[in-house]
């Protein structure tokens, strides 16, 4: 396992397009976003947006960006990309008679979960530097930024409901890439389930109820509204299962088609 883990890696390092657009972007793109509000509120105000930031907390919240439609979008480029170069180039046959297909599609499967902390940890880093380096250049110095324990509790609540929800997200596009054959079939049904999920959330105003929608971005936003935002427990229990569920089934969906599949010739 340790010897796949590897070789996906190194194939991925080779590859610093789909590295960057499909697990970096986000990060990258959440800090300019941050940069520019701030220098926006710093141009029209002559100051910061707070006066003390809870670095801790302020990540934490950042971190809810793992449920956004173009943030799935990048992601789900990233997960097809490590499933789908295999079926681009035709180099299963060269992999599969020698390691177990289950192996292969573990060492896939958490090879795209650690490139996704690794954007997460970026994300959390990101944000609590451009925290303190406002404090700093609005002489405010340390004094601008706190860290509590709190903070601490809501950071590590928020990076595993994060890490849990893309954890689904690679379920279920790495099941579509390898119905499908296809990369963009499962980037697109990825990018449009979200989407619809946050249309319909803001169409049926679901909020501050115990109701959710059976897709995973709506069961991922009521667990986090109930760890982080202390909203309605029903509402995040349900939400708890409805993620287990699609992650279990999606994921045994994956693994099975992939077992069954014809790759002789690919």
């Amino acid at each position: 396992m340790r010897a796949l883990l590897s070789g996906e890696m190194l194939k991925l390092i080779r590859q610093p397009a789909i590295l960057f657009w499909g697990y970096l972007a986000v990060p990258f793109f959440v800090l300019l976003f941050r940069l520019g509000l701030e220098m926006l509120v710093f141009v029209r105000t002559g100051r910061g947006m707070g006066d003390t930031v809870d670095i801790l907390s302020s990540a934490a919240k950042t971190l809810s960006v793992s449920g956004n439609a173009v943030g799935h979008l990048l992601f789900a480029i990233g997960i097809a990309c490590v499933f789908f170069t295999e079926y681009r180039y035709a180099t299963w046959r060269h992999l599969v008679p020698r390691c177990g297909r289950p192996h292969l599609f573990a060492a896939k499967f958490l090879i795209c979960l650690l490139c996704l902390a690794a954007g997460l940890v970026l994300i959390v880093f990101g944000d609590m530097a451009l925290n303190l380096a406002v404090s700093l250049l609005s002489g405010r110095g340390l004094s601008g930024v706190l860290i509590s324990f709190e903070g601490g509790r809501l950071l590590v609540l928020a990076f595993a409901i994060a890490l849990f929800e893309l954890a689904v997200l690679t379920a279920v596009v790495s099941a579509l890439t390898i119905l499908t054959r296809s990369m963009i079939a499962a980037v697109i049904f990825s990018f449009v389930l979200t989407l619809t999920v946050t249309l319909l959330q803001l169409y049926l105003d679901l909020a501050n109820t115990a109701e959710i929608l059976p897709l995973p971005a709506s069961a991922a936003s009521a667990l986090r509204d109930w760890l982080l935002f202390h909203g309605n427990a029903e509402a995040g229990h349900l939400g708890l299962v409805v993620l287990s569920g699609w992650l279990a089934a999606t994921s045994a969906l994956g693994l099975v088609a992939f077992s069954r599949q014809q790759l002789t010739s690919e």
